[in-house]
């Protein structure tokens, strides 16, 4: 379809070379996407509808989630518990002081033989490795606490930007496959113009340079001014056209991206 619509530009673009510096193209939003999970599940709310503006962030659907709901409760208290960490610190600072005090004991009188200072030492030694297994088991819960968390959050389908929903594609309580589009946005506020000139037309021509747009605004055409946002390094052999594209206002909703337009250069 995309190689269609190329196909019919540049055949407009020589046909526009009768009239000077006006060059074809289509339009698009600036942001648009066809979004879905990453996971299987069957949908429990749909949080919005088509032609609901939202922001960045919002909910807009999420999947039954109760399972992995219990899950983050459950590791965040397990997470949450440092009683096994502070009783093993609590251990082994016992057994460092008696081994500190027979060691010292040894060393300046006879009382104390070398076997208890081994003795000593050794369970000093096992309580320290005891807490530092119990820290790394807590370790263990957090990262299984952020794992569960994490699951969770894929249970909900979240804007990735400001926009309009165009569609919506599944009902509540429908199943969906990961990774299937389920509802498609698209900020239409700002929108791009693709045409594809003459090369020998873009000579003057650079990024971040105003030019005039005439767009098919429905029952009339509209001119609006647009900034240049990428002229394409190439140039198309067969054709002797250059990709440009040019960035516009549209936050009157005056224009429906998916409709022709013309960059016009003096």
């Amino acid at each position: 379809m995309i190689n269609h619509i190329k196909a019919a530009l540049f055949v407009s673009a020589w046909a526009s070379f009768a009239v000077a510096g006006s060059f074809d193209g289509i339009t698009e939003p600036i942001e648009q996407a066809k979004i879905g999970f990453t996971i299987p599940g069957k949908i429990d709310s749909i949080w919005v509808k088509e032609g609901d503006m939202v922001r960045k962030g919002d909910t807009l659907m999420n999947l039954v989630k109760t399972e992995d709901e219990l899950r983050v409760q459950v590791t965040k208290v397990t997470a949450g518990d440092v009683s096994g960490v502070v009783s093993a610190k609590a251990k082994m600072d016992t057994y460092e002081k008696d081994y500190k005090a027979i060691k010292k004991l040894f060393e300046t009188s006879t009382s104390i033989s070398a076997e208890q200072v081994w003795e000593k030492e050794l369970n000093y030694n096992v309580a320290k490795a005891e807490w530092e297994n119990a820290k790394v088991n807590k370790s263990k819960d957090t990262l299984e606490y952020n794992l569960a968390r994490a699951q969770l959050d894929k249970q909900f389908l979240i804007a990735p930007f400001d926009g309009e929903i165009v569609s919506i594609s599944k009902n509540k309580s429908e199943s969906v496959e990961a990774l299937t589009p389920v509802l498609e946005i698209a900020d239409v506020r700002t929108c791009r113009l693709t045409a594809y000139i003459l090369a020998n037309k873009t000579a003057g021509l650079k990024v971040g340079q105003q030019v005039k747009l005439q767009l098919n605004g429905g029952n009339r055409s509209l001119i609006k001014k647009g900034k240049i946002e990428f002229i394409s390094p190439l140039v198309d052999k067969s054709s002797m056209l250059r990709t440009v594209k040019v960035i516009f206002d549209n936050k009157d909703h005056a224009v429906k991206p998916g409709v022709t337009g013309k960059i016009l250069l003096k």
